[in-house]
């Protein structure tokens, strides 16, 4: 392989720290206390000792920032995003499932991502994400790349349209045929923007102001995916529609409305991105363990389904080298 820049991409929790090593705060934290296996390589930029990832992108020369959205939108935004730099043609982009939706927006000259199937991310455009149930495989074709992204939880796009999210499962659509929210111009209006600060203020304002529009979040949903996460996507779907009083049917109608899943799909996606957060900690040769502690038959079983929802093998995540070079920039 290439000489390459690992970026994972990953959930965490604003804690608030200082950097111990340059005694900077980082415009968006590490999401815990800095352990002392933490590495600081300055300007609050900390390359933590463990993280939970959903994404692993070889690619040269890129920087991955998130920021936090303002509290009135954090129960329906997860996060703001960017990645900006000068990756090499041809390199392969491995984006992995994680429960959530996101809107993009390409702010560069040049068309510089594609699928297998050929649909790009074209210049000045804007993009709907679905709900992944698998990975997705993209290939730079331009020699840079400059893409802001919004990420939605799990039910928080609901607050924004009656659309049924199970409708736009696993699609990538540009926003002219996605008909809510944002409109076609909305990328050529950031662009405009001179800093990103100021691109972050436009979203925000924007999101605000459709606030009061506002449907009706499923209050029940968004109750369960809180559930299926803290058990690690280990719950049968019998014991969450207990736990409700809600019948089959209705319930996985109601579940897949509001986050583009059924119960059991994003049950599994979740159980995926913790088994991927526990290999993070382990040797190579302890796979049957982790597959036991996450809800795995076995190990084998464990690698068919990270081969399904990552195209890797589970090794990948545990063989990667101390000093691998790792951009982080936490929430």
């Amino acid at each position: 392989m290439k000489n390459s820049l690992y970026v994972y991409l990953f959930e965490s929790h604003n804690c608030g720290k200082f950097c111990p090593s340059c005694g900077i705060s980082p415009q968006v934290t590490c999401g815990r206390d800095f352990s002392p296996n933490d590495a600081c390589v300055g300007d609050g930029m900390v390359v933590p000792d463990f993280f939970s990832s959903f994404a692993l992108i070889p690619i040269i020369e890129l920087m991955y920032q998130e920021y936090p959205p303002h509290p009135v939108l954090s129960p329906y935004i997860d996060k703001y995003w960017e990645v900006k730099g000068s990756p090499e043609m041809g390199e392969k982009m491995k984006i992995l499932p994680d429960g959530c939706t996101d809107f993009i927006f390409n702010l560069d000259d040049a068309r510089n991502l594609e699928d297998k199937n050929r649909f790009g991310v074209d210049p000045l455009h804007g993009y709907f994400v679905g709900a992944m149930k698998t990975y997705s495989e993209l290939s730079v074709c331009a020699g840079s790349l400059h893409v802001i992204g919004v990420r939605f939880t799990p039910c928080g796009l609901t607050i924004f349209t009656k659309k049924p999210l199970g409708e736009l499962s696993g699609q990538r659509l540009h926003l002219r045929d996605v008909g809510f929210l944002f409109h076609e111009e909305f990328a050529s209006l950031l662009r405009e923007k001179s800093t990103l600060e100021e691109r972050l203020q436009v979203i925000e304002t924007f999101l605000i102001s459709r606030l009061k529009y506002a449907e009706e979040v499923d209050k029940q949903i968004v109750w369960t995916t809180g559930v299926i996460r803290q058990a690690g996507g280990l719950l049968p779907v019998r014991e969450l529609m207990s736990r409700v009083c809600i019948c089959q049917r209705h319930f996985e109608r109601r579940f897949k409305h509001a986050t583009g899943y059924t119960p059991k799909e994003y049950s599994r996606v979740v159980k995926f991105r913790r088994a991927m957060d526990v290999l993070r900690q382990v040797s190579g040769n302890n796979l049957f363990s982790v597959a036991v502690d996450c809800g795995y038959y076995d190990s084998s079983h464990l690698v068919k389904e990270f081969k399904k929802l990552s195209g890797s093998s589970p090794m990948v995540f545990t063989s990667l080298p101390a000093d691998t070079p790792i951009t982080y920039l936490g929430e």
